[in-house]
């Protein structure tokens, strides 16, 4: 126990003098090799062994697509089509970041592409009309989180990776959760609304302008059903998906839109390039160190903690909702996938849960690290567009990851909330 917490302090020194994650992880892991008597030729297998699976091309692919979207200004359409939706509601610019997140989410599954194309768009036009920048970018990094819980989703692909639980089951069963945060994240955003006294000019509703706004972001709004009826049908794997994805981007900026150009190609190349080789060095670091706390049965003493020691299915499932929460204000939500996921399957099995169930409620746990402090991405980046120092958007941002975690304990209560689609598409 003494050598674990010796790990996580000397990972967190690292975290703390400024090292990149993948860094930080891949330093300490070797440290420890070394330190353990084995040869650096383990860490060396255990980074690409961590990263050696067909499974994971999924994530370069919806990498790839965001970057077209984006591009080819298909984000530009589904906010338009939000506005037109919920943008006369009180909460105005607010609700129309939430149903945008809500939607980009059904494209890309990346929670860090969300915070930067929707936060790019909304954040300045939200201050514009009025709204405070903390505020801003707490609605920006809150609504973020739907993207890695609607389908596709890059961290449900990692946690089917690790554990081999269906993708395609995972997509669906994340599907409902995902639109009731976000239905409980407009809530909150309406009750804001009014206690900060705000009473900005509103869309006005109409159902020309619904049904025109619905007409001109068709070719947009066509490409997450694509996406999931092909993965739902079994026409494609979602690897596939990824692909289709690329190419629906490709034909909707070069024909319907043309707003895409052969010169933006190689930079769209590029940026996927750099995102998902960051991607994928932090999941070969953590398969370093996930080996060396494996060899010190550190996820083994989890499990028997709270299947032997805890004994209830609620203490346990609510001792990992603490465990995640504090271990995802100093890892990423990548990291903890990696460290914790067959660990989360072998609880969820030795407890009688549904392992669809169970997964997509811990993966969605797992991923609040993106966005609580001091290393949350999605609100670190969000901050960066906005220009605001991270702590001032801590309290405004609290009510939104509350409610990610009410969601959670609802779903925990009533597992249907998760397991209803996948039941009714595959029959699980």
């Amino acid at each position: 126990m003494l050598i674990t917490l010796a790990i996580f302090l000397v990972l967190l020194l690292f975290i703390f003098l400024g090292f990149p994650i993948f860094m930080a992880l891949l330093i300490t892991g070797i440290i420890f090799v070394i330190a353990g008597g084995n040869s650096m030729e383990l860490s060396i297998i255990k980074m690409f062994g961590s990263i050696n699976s067909l499974s994971l091309l999924a994530i370069p692919f919806f990498i790839t697509a965001g970057n077209i979207i984006m591009r080819a200004k298909i984000t530009d359409k589904l906010v338009s089509f939000s506005d037109a939706l919920v943008g006369w509601l009180k909460g105005g610019l607010g609700h129309v970041n939430i149903v945008s997140s809500m939607l980009f989410g059904g494209i890309q599954g990346s929670g860090a592409a969300d915070a930067a194309a929707i936060g790019g768009m909304l954040i300045p036009a939200m201050e514009k009309q009025g709204y405070e920048k903390d505020y801003a970018v707490a609605v920006t990094a809150g609504s973020a989180m739907l993207s890695p819980i609607i389908p596709p989703s890059i961290a449900m692909i990692l946690y089917a990776y690790y554990t081999e639980v269906p993708i395609a089951h995972m997509f669906m069963g994340g599907l409902v959760p995902g639109i009731i945060i976000g239905l409980m994240q407009m809530v909150v955003n309406r009750i804001a609304y009014s206690r900060r006294g705000y009473d900005f000019a509103l869309t006005k509703f109409s159902f020309r302008n619904l049904f025109l706004s619905f007409y001109r972001s068709f070719g947009a709004l066509l490409m997450p059903l694509i996406i999931l009826s092909g993965i739902v049908f079994g026409l494609v794997t979602p690897t596939e998906s990824g692909v289709l994805a690329i190419l629906y981007g490709l034909f909707y900026g070069f024909v319907i839109n043309k707003t895409l150009k052969l010169k933006d190609i190689p930079k769209i190349l590029v940026d996927s390039a750099i995102t998902t080789a960051v991607v994928f060095m932090t999941i070969a670091a953590a398969g370093v160190l996930s080996n060396v706390l494996v060899r010190l049965h550190f996820q083994t003493e989890v499990q028997n903690f709270a299947v032997n020691v805890l004994g209830s299915p609620a203490l346990a499932t609510g001792f990992l909702f603490i465990v995640f929460i504090i271990l995802g204000m100093f890892l990423d939500p990548t990291v903890i996938i990696a460290m914790f996921a067959t660990t989360v399957l072998a609880i969820g099995n030795a407890f009688g849960y549904n392992p669809i169930h169970y997964g997509v409620v811990m993966t969605i746990m797992m991923q609040l690290g993106a966005i609580t402090p001091p290393v949350g991405t999605f609100l670190f980046i969000s901050c960066g567009v906005a220009g605001l120092e991270m702590e001032k958007a801590i309290k405004p941002l609290l009510p939104y990851i509350f409610v990610i975690i009410l969601a959670m304990i609802l779903a925990m209560i009533f597992p249907q909330i998760v397991t209803w689609l996948p039941g009714l598409l595959y029959g699980i």
